[in-house]
């Protein structure tokens, strides 16, 4: 049938030419067209030159983003022609500084921070960059030189120790003398050297930094200044020394304990390193060392002299860091140590310095191994056949990047990222490589439960939330058959809790059944048999008449929307006729029954949770006048979600955010007689973090209103205003607030410091030695996570919970955490 007569306003000639088949006057305009490529309109002069004007921008912008590219991808692999393409990026690059300055030096910047397993190559660039045009290679010291000193105001170590070994290498190139090196590194021992013997967080981050700069300036100075090299190396051994019987028998920070205790830190396993590396001459040859290629260029150029560096003295405590000791979850051979060192320190800047952007980080992840020298390690993605690689003989890659992955995701005393970022770095290189990655992290995770005896309990708790999430990320698929034997097992065996443990995640994650489908059949015990659900203890075979009464009348006063006025005159109408009861028992019953009809009225969701105690808030506080009433409330809620822990933890934390409850309630509530032989439940721990942390967190956001307030109120009085008295009123209100809190603050860590001990160093609060294991376990979780609010409360903590009763091993974590605070 034809339509065209209809369309285009006119009959019988089909669609016109300046017309659509709508009717729609045509637009000669491609329709893949962007806004911005839009065809230089009109032909005046103007225009004209307007349009030469913008092609000249696109022409600079090309060359500007051809630069950046050569500068990024150059020496992604050793290859023969290395050699060449550096010279032959030096040449471009002195020819087009003057013009894209800006754009080179930023390129540069950026490629150092954020590409460090290329440190030799970008190293080699600037010191020929310097030998061809000396004021072009000053541009480069000097920028990142200041790099260096705005990283360390900032407390970025991570960047700091990045850029300290790449002017480690610039000696190599003589683009910096090495007495200017030597008063680099100097900046970081001579507050070690003042402070002989004395341990600290800052010192440890310093003689870090100083250590990791020494293995790759170490060559340099042994030819040139061996006597300074000694002198060095001798202040980082005795401050390791010192560190080493400082924390002799602290284990607060040890995440396995079947392996040798070396402390809180990385430092002695890298003085071990420093040592192997001398024996050999510091001659490192994990990776290509093109610098050695120009010694000639190099010879004459200008070495520039750098302003003296100064370390920030403001810093936090908490500020300073020093990364976790690998560990080892595969065999590797011995004397591959070195190397894997260097390999796995290339592996653990790339994550740090890309921690924002998991994909570009799990992307660069697999390119590290680019610029290895030949035999130094073996790559599966790269191999014929992955499945003959053999991690006994020789180093393997992907073995190396899940060993750092896991070593962070582990870190004691905290992470130095959230654990997300470890699971979803696990993801991302999973979806890259398919089947090798696979492989390689279900090697690695089982290797680590092999070992979950011997774990600390934090870090069981933290692979248990990672396996459950990444599992989570591919179809809920594993091979659970490998575990099946930890059915057997005693209820609170590390394994079986584990295990038990993660699937109860993946439940929260999905659903039960889904998770049921990929489980062996004999491992469905270790889940629920039914869909977790609530406990409401009313029903109507389990009361008595009046009881039920009571019950019906105030079920259909909250499903009517009955007000919270209503419910308590319904409750006080009924429960006034039990004369057999005194006031006490019936506000007893009366408390209970309204709670467990306002938990059953937003038991649907947890947005009906919400809507329910945020209607019924002003009954429960009503009601939740006493200690010992909340008490009852809080235990109500976790007879109400027996079965269903996620559901309990979100319903204390809305209460606790309403002040139904309070958190030293909560405290009571999980260190109660009815959770004795049940320290193994995750569920009960995840509940007391997160009831410190909210307390935590209030203090630190009025700490902070303080600050803004007396700043306003400092202001308001030096311009004279009126307005200075009520400001000043603010402040005093919220000091009022602050108070409060921190005193609030105090009764929590003294409580739970308090159950604990008390548990700990008496028969009866545990029922055998797994139960207190737990138990010990977590208490060395409180104690190290919020170890500043500890020693903050020492002196009442040793009044009131360490006293000659106490254990000798609550003991000994109280003084661990002294040491791990200091």
């Amino acid at each position: 049938m034809d339509f065209s007569g209809r369309l285009g306003g006119r009959h019988g000639g089909g669609a016109r030419g300046d017309v659509d088949e709508f009717g729609r006057e045509r637009r000669n305009r491609p329709h893949h067209r962007k806004p911005y490529d839009r065809p230089n309109r009109g032909g005046s002069r103007g225009n004209q030159g307007s349009g030469r004007a913008m092609s000249m921008v696109d022409d600079a912008n090309d060359v500007e983003s051809r630069l950046s590219s050569l500068i990024i991808k150059v020496g992604d692999k050793n290859i023969p022609t290395l050699q060449s393409n550096l010279d032959a990026l030096g040449v471009v690059l002195e020819k087009d500084f003057t013009k894209h300055e800006i754009t080179v030096l930023r390129t540069f910047r950026q490629c150092i921070l954020e590409l460090p397993w290329k440190v030799t190559v970008y190293s080699t660039l600037a010191g020929l960059l310097n030998a061809k045009n000396s004021e072009t290679g000053a541009k480069v010291i000097l920028l990142m030189h200041a790099t260096l000193r705005q990283e360390l105001a900032r407390g970025h170590w991570g960047s700091v120790k990045v850029i300290m070994r790449f002017f480690a290498l610039q000696v190599k190139t003589r683009a910096i003398s090495i007495e200017t090196l030597l008063s680099m590194i100097d900046a970081f021992l001579k507050p070690v050297a003042d402070e002989p013997g004395s341990v600290s967080g800052r010192n440890s981050c310093l003689v870090f930094i100083a250590m990791s700069t020494l293995l790759w300036a170490g060559q340099s100075l042994n030819e040139q200044a061996p006597a300074e090299l000694e002198s060095r190396l001798g202040i980082a051994e005795q401050y390791v020394q010192a560190h080493g019987e400082a924390n002799a028998n602290n284990t607060l920070a040890t995440v396995l304990h079947d392996a040798p205790c070396k402390g809180p830190n990385v430092l002695a396993h890298l003085l071990e390193i420093l040592r192997a590396v001398a024996e050999e001459g510091w001659n490192i040859d994990a990776v290509c060392t093109p610098y050695t290629m120009f010694t000639g260029e190099f010879a004459q150029a200008t070495q520039h002299e750098l302003p003296e560096l100064q370390l920030p003295t403001d810093l936090l405590a908490s500020s300073y860091y020093t990364p976790p000791e690998i560990l080892q979850l595969v065999p590797h051979p011995p004397e591959f140590t070195v190397r894997r060192y260097i390999m796995q320190d290339f592996i653990s800047d790339t994550i740090t310095q890309l921690e924002g952007n998991r994909k570009d980080c799990a992307k660069f992840l697999l390119q590290v191994h680019g610029l290895c020298n030949e035999d130094v390690c073996s790559v599966m993605t790269t191999a014929q056949n992955p499945e003959d690689v053999d991690a006994e003989s020789s180093l393997v890659f992907e073995y190396m990047i899940a060993e750092v992955i896991f070593s962070f995701l582990m870190q004691l005393p905290e992470g130095r990222y959230r654990e997300m970022y470890y699971t979803s770095l696990a993801v991302e290189l999973r979806k890259a490589e398919p089947q090798i990655m696979s492989t390689v992290l279900e090697t690695a995770v089982e290797n680590v439960v092999a070992r979950i005896e011997n774990m600390d309990v934090e870090c069981v708790n933290r692979l248990c939330n990672w396996l459950a999430v990444f599992i989570s990320n591919f179809g809920f698929q594993w091979d659970w058959s490998k575990w099946e034997d930890v059915v057997g097992e005693h209820e609170n065996a590390p394994r079986r809790r584990f295990v038990q443990e993660t699937l109860l995640k993946l439940v929260r994650l999905s659903y039960l059944d889904r998770v049921k489908a990929h489980l062996p059949e004999s491992s469905e015990s270790l889940v629920p048999q039914k869909t977790p659900g609530h406990n409401f203890k009313f029903t109507l075979q389990a009361m008595d008449e009046r009881t039920k009464a009571v019950s019906v009348a105030v079920g259909k006063c909250l499903k009517n929307k009955g007000t919270p006025e209503q419910a308590l005159e319904i409750l006080h109408s009924h429960y006034s006729q039990w004369t057999d009861l005194d006031d006490a028992e019936r506000q007893t019953l009366a408390r209970e029954m309204l709670t467990e009809h306002v938990l059953l009225l937003g038991s649907k969701t947890f947005s009906h949770m919400l809507n329910a105690i945020e209607k019924f808030m002003p009954a429960l506080q009503q009601f939740g006048d006493t200690p010992e009433a909340k008490l009852q409330i809080a235990t109500v809620v976790e007879d109400f979600w027996i079965k269903h822990p996620q559901f309990f933890a979100i319903t204390i934390d809305k209460l606790i955010n309403y002040r139904v409850i309070d958190p030293v309630t909560v405290i009571e509530m999980l260190f109660s007689h009815s959770h004795k032989g049940s320290w193994s439940q995750f569920h009960l721990w995840e509940i007391l973090r997160n009831t410190v942390n909210k307390v935590n967190m209030r203090v630190e956001q009025l700490q902070s209103r303080l600050v803004a307030a007396q700043k306003a109120a400092d202001a308001i009085v030096a311009d004279g205003d009126t307005a200075a008295e009520q400001q000043a009123e603010s402040v005093e209100h919220v000091e009022s607030v602050l108070a409060q809190m921190l005193q609030e603050q105090k009764d929590v860590v003294i409580s739970t410091t308090r159950h604990f001990v008390q548990l700990l160093s008496s028969s009866e609060g545990t029922t055998d030695e797994l139960d207190r294991a737990w138990l010990l376990g977590r208490f060395k979780e409180f104690m190290r996570t919020y170890r500043l609010q500890v020693m903050e409360n020492a002196q009442a903590l040793e009044e009131v919970a360490f006293t000659p009763e106490a254990s000798q091993d609550t003991r000994q974590v109280f003084e661990c955490t002294r040491m791990l605070a200091a």
